[in-house]
């Protein structure tokens, strides 16, 4: 047993746990998600299932694409949890079929984290952007920009992540219940579209070049916000000298889009039980840890940052706990609420095709390309790859 799970083990419920616990193959930062799927996609193509984990973490927007295309890696999932202490729209992602293949883990509920001097500043609270339409959100956003000289957002030129964000906040997809792609005439994606141009149009979206261009934006200062899911919050307080003067909020809601809400997601993964493992075991585990231990995730939290999806694990204590650089907010009490309320994203086997097409597409209509233009020539790009 490695000491990472054996800090699993002790911080976990210790009468719940069972003995011998399985091997976990988590993600880190020497070992991204880009290198887990690759190891996977070997795996199955060389048929060598005996190399595999018990239990190995798998992105969600990623989990339908392995599980259909390498069924032969998963074992059902469906005794490891009482899936009804998880938001049904993260339950879904690892869901195929109707079969339960994955334990959700670390979220990706989206937040809008701003500046609470800025907007002071500018006359306005937290509470004015909370529970408000993209509408409202350009409007005050622009009247912060004029008087404080400070944009309220940034993000990579050329990506797609804000867009998906307000997509699945209205319950939309990029591909219908069949798997077949929507992103021409899907009328949710061109109103997300049109939101995001306005907002960079009107100068209170910063697009820059790179990743760590984008951390630095409001890191430095010259940005007062951000919306991205909860996960961003460990760049935000790098910024030690802005601390304090943070507050997280819900998003805002497309204007005149059946479905419209306030919440979204991007990013957060979920625990697999590999085809390799004792699945009765495995199952017990997971049920005991991420499915059922408020303590392991109270250890979690400060250790790593990582804010649960199970949805009791916000009741306890250490959610509640005030944060400091968050003004006091009880920020990651917050987020499991926000969760509960996150529609189903509709992923598949070709959701990050789709996501770079609708990236291209982004592009082309930011210099001025006609949108049905380019989301036709984004469908037909997906529609090849599907073959």
């Amino acid at each position: 047993m490695g000491p990472g799970l054996q800090h699993l083990r002790d911080a976990g419920s210790r009468e719940d746990l069972p003995e011998g616990p399985p091997r976990l193959l988590a993600r880190h930062r020497r070992d991204p998600w880009d290198d887990l799927q690759t190891k996977l996609t070997t795996l199955a193509q060389s048929q060598e299932f005996g190399e595999l984990p018990d239990i190995f973490l798998v992105q969600n927007n990623a989990f339908q694409k392995n599980v259909i295309n390498y069924p032969d890696l998963f074992s059902e999932a469906t005794d490891a949890a009482d899936f009804s202490e998880f938001p049904q729209s993260v339950v879904d992602y690892s869901t195929v079929d109707g079969v339960n293949y994955g334990v959700p883990f670390d979220s990706g509920t989206a937040i809008g984290a701003y500046r609470t001097d800025v907007l002071a500043e500018a006359g306005y609270t937290i509470d004015d952007f909370t529970d408000i339409t993209w509408d409202d959100f350009v409007t005050k956003a622009k009247d912060v920009l004029a008087k404080t000289g400070k944009p309220l957002l940034s993000g990579q030129a050329g990506s797609s992540d804000t867009i998906m964000m307000m997509l699945q906040s209205a319950g939309a997809s990029l591909f219908d219940a069949d798997g077949n792609p929507t992103i021409a005439d899907n009328k949710a994606l061109e109103a997300s579209i049109d939101t995001y141009v306005d907002l960079v149009n009107a100068g209170v979206f910063t697009e820059v070049n790179s990743w760590d261009e984008y951390i630095g934006t409001f890191v430095n200062g010259s940005v007062a916000g951000t919306i991205n899911g909860v996960w961003i919050s460990g760049s935000l307080q790098t910024a030690t000298d802005q601390a304090g003067n943070w507050a997280v909020t819900n998003l805002p809601k497309l204007d005149g889009v059946s479905g419209a809400t306030n919440f979204s997601a991007n990013g957060g993964s979920s625990w697999a039980i590999s085809s390799n493992a004792d699945v009765d075991l495995a199952s017990d585990f997971l049920k005991s840890t991420f499915a059922g231990s408020t303590e392991l995730y109270d250890t979690i939290l400060p250790s790593s940052g990582a804010v649960a999806n199970w949805i009791p694990a916000g009741d306890s204590d250490v959610y509640a706990q005030p944060v400091d650089f968050f003004g006091g907010q009880a920020v990651y009490a917050d987020v499991v609420t926000f969760g509960a309320s996150v529609p189903s994203n509709n992923t598949g086997v070709y959701y990050y095709e789709a996501r770079d097409a609708v990236s291209t597409a982004i592009t082309k209509i930011i210099s001025g390309t006609d949108m049905a233009s380019a989301l036709d020539e984004a469908q037909s790009a997906v529609e090849f790859a599907m073959g």
